[in-house]
């Protein structure tokens, strides 16, 4: 009997193949997009921050050390858990590329990523912060489309994001930041 989790991803992803644009728009997500807002966080941070040189190496900073943080207990959990990527379980599914490693699916390192650029530009207040969550959700959306990450480790990513940009705002309070 196949669980929810399995039956959800094989439905977005039997998507896959089906329409160029749609694949292109995925493996833009799956790949890209979280990039993109990388990109987008260093400039609203040169662009806010910039005529105090000390003040713009804080959000910097501060997401560099959240983002290793956030990775570490990434890896351990996958370690841990030690659950395959979806196309080593299910051979029906439709591989968009093939990934740099195969071993960890839970979390996922892209939907950390993309959520916690998200979190520490609301953290920060950047202006358009807000823009970043459709693109989080492009993000999350194309590595399950993609054939790469089942639901639950998006959103177990998610959840480590969540957890370590709370850390970061609380640490942020702590030092009066």
């Amino acid at each position: 009997m196949m669980d929810l989790n399995t039956k959800i991803f094989l439905k977005i992803n039997s998507l896959s193949g089906k329409s160029k644009l749609l694949d292109s728009f995925g493996r833009a997500g799956a790949e890209w997009v979280v990039v993109a807002m990388l990109g987008w966080y260093i400039a609203s941070d040169l662009v806010v921050r910039m005529p105090d040189k000390r003040l713009v190496f804080l959000p910097l900073v501060f997401f560099g050390v959240a983002w290793i943080i956030g990775w570490l207990i990434n890896l351990l959990i996958g370690l841990s858990v030690r659950e395959p990527r979806p196309y080593i379980n299910n051979p029906q599914t439709k591989l968009l590329f093939k990934p740099l490693m195969s071993w960890k699916t839970f979390p996922s390192d892209h939907s950390m990523s993309a959520f916690l650029i998200f979190f520490m530009a609301c953290i920060f207040d950047f202006p358009g912060a807000w823009a970043l969550l459709p693109m989080a959700l492009w993000v999350v959306w194309g590595r399950v489309y993609a054939g790469l990450h089942y639901p639950l480790d998006v959103l177990g990513g998610l959840g480590v994001a969540a957890f370590v940009a709370a850390l970061a705002y609380c640490l942020m309070n702590l030092l009066n930041i």
